[in-house]
């Protein structure tokens, strides 16, 4: 807790001085500030204030910065730099971070940073390029160790020391053969230990697995958690070693594709932006959830419909109408959450494709044992504290009670049932199930909850 304290006193303190225009102050305080806590306080400044504290950041101090930086903050610094100061920071920008800003460009300026590039690390862009930014290819890092098994121990040490200045993991070190096949992998402190002829053979742990360049980002991801791996090998399509995704690629896979599927569930579309949300234009806000939210309006007006084509029975029983809104509210949020469990249940890798009817029949146990507990409770509060405008007497109370007790069951049961199996149909018709937004499973129900209802209290208190 102190030491977090700190560190946003710190931030604080930078952010105050650069107000301030204090630029001593602000620049004693620079070598103490981590670099994402120096990109947090950059972020939360004025352009003009912006621009100042560039001025006062250490040359050597750039390429973290960057790394902290959305892409596009990023490339707007790096399309100012002069070229001199812009080719030593751009090589020394891990390659994979590198190809994220490459691919954020546009096509005047890649050009330019391909031309600042050495040899060696445009032949790697350009390699890393070749794969989708949303695939294990697009997201691995090239600097990486690798060792023969017939080496020893001692001549190991000697080829890592030439490469660790390069290599982004040392901590695990991969064994491949001639042909760069992967074999196994070394820890640091087993080549540490180890007797210096022991043979990297004897000390290999065997562990082959790997995933190809062309894998979705987010199952690379689900392998790096499920297994508790450190690094992931990347394959090409031979099965040889092209690079690594780390565990800090891994947190930011995991943290992009959760802010992907909770946007999709609360129907903001397109994709996320790299800007935090104070920094991101209220029109960029705008255009981003304005297609969906126009478009559930409209269905929404489904549910007018019905109500004003069962005008007739709410008039003739008044106290209908104070129940319509709990009863259509109970199935969007039952639905909701069945929607929501699906969906990450999905996301983990929990389901597979022939799990639907297992999962129809979890959702539809689980929505009406909870249908019938909420119906016995409003039935009770009918019977026990029904107020003396709702005007309902005699034999008249038990068939509203029971209208709206069976109208909970039927629509919390089904809320629930529709919610689980929506995002399953999606994903069998290879959409996104995280797209059946919880707005739109909200709009089915309350169409359903409508019809449910109001059909109930026609037959039951036999409505005209």
């Amino acid at each position: 807790m102190d030491e977090e304290h700190e560190i946003s006193s710190l931030q604080e303190r930078l952010i105050t001085a650069m107000h301030d225009g204090d630029s001593d102050a602000a620049s004693t305080l620079l070598p103490e500030l981590h670099p994402a806590e120096l990109a947090a306080a950059y972020e939360s400044l004025p352009e003009e204030e912006r621009a100042a504290l560039l001025t006062l950041i250490p040359a050597e101090s750039l390429p973290p910065f960057f790394q902290q930086l959305p892409a596009s903050d990023a490339v707007s610094i790096l399309g100012g730099m002069p070229d001199g100061p812009l080719a030593n920071t751009l090589e020394e920008i891990p390659d994979d971070v590198l190809v994220d800003l490459l691919q954020e460009m546009e096509g005047f300026q890649r050009g330019h940073t391909f031309h600042l590039l050495s040899i060696s690390r445009r032949r790697a862009a350009r390699e890393l390029l070749h794969y989708g930014e949303d695939t294990a290819g697009g997201r691995m890092t090239t600097a990486f160790a690798s060792l023969q098994e017939d080496m020893t121990v001692r001549e190991a040490i000697e080829s890592l020391r030439r490469v660790a200045d390069e290599a982004e993991v040392l901590s695990r070190i991969y064994v491949v053969d001639y042909e760069g096949l992967v074999l196994g992998k070394v820890r640091l402190r087993d080549l540490t230990f180890a007797e210096p002829d022991t043979r990297i053979s004897a000390i290999n742990d065997g562990d082959t697995r790997a995933v190809l360049a062309s894998t979705d980002q987010e199952k690379a991801m689900r392998i790096m958690v499920k297994y508790d791996m450190l690094a992931l090998p990347v394959l090409d399509d031979d099965g040889r070693l092209l690079g690594l995704i780390t565990h800090d690629d891994a947190l930011e896979i995991q943290e992009e594709e959760s802010t992907e599927d909770l946007e999709r569930q609360s129907g903001i579309a397109g994709d996320s932006a790299d800007e935090s949300y104070l920094n991101t234009p209220v029109f960029r806000h705008v255009r981003r959830r304005l297609g969906w939210i126009i478009s559930l309006a409209f269905l929404g007006l489904i549910s007018g419909g019905v109500i004003f084509s069962y005008q007739d029975q709410l008039s003739t029983v008044f106290a209908l109408t104070i129940y319509l809104p709990m009863i259509v509210a109970a199935g969007g949020n039952t639905g909701g959450q069945a929607a929501t469990m699906v969906v990450r249940a999905m996301s983990l890798g929990e389901l597979t494709p022939g799990a639907f009817l297992r999962v129809a029949w979890k959702e539809f146990r689980v929505g009406l044992i909870m249908g019938v507990v909420l119906s016995a409770c409003m039935v009770t509060q009918i019977y026990l504290f029904h107020p003396g405008f709702m005007k309902l007497e005699g034999a008249l109370i038990g068939q509203f009670a029971s209208t709206v007790g069976l109208a909970l069951l039927m629509q919390i049961t089904a809320s629930t049932l529709i919610g689980a199996i929506l995002p399953i149909g999606a994903r069998a018709i290879k959409l996104d199930p995280a797209v059946i937004a919880s707005p739109a499973i909200t709009t089915i129900v309350d169409a359903t909850g409508l019809l449910i209802y109001l059909n109930l209290a026609r037959g039951i208190l036999h409505l005209g």
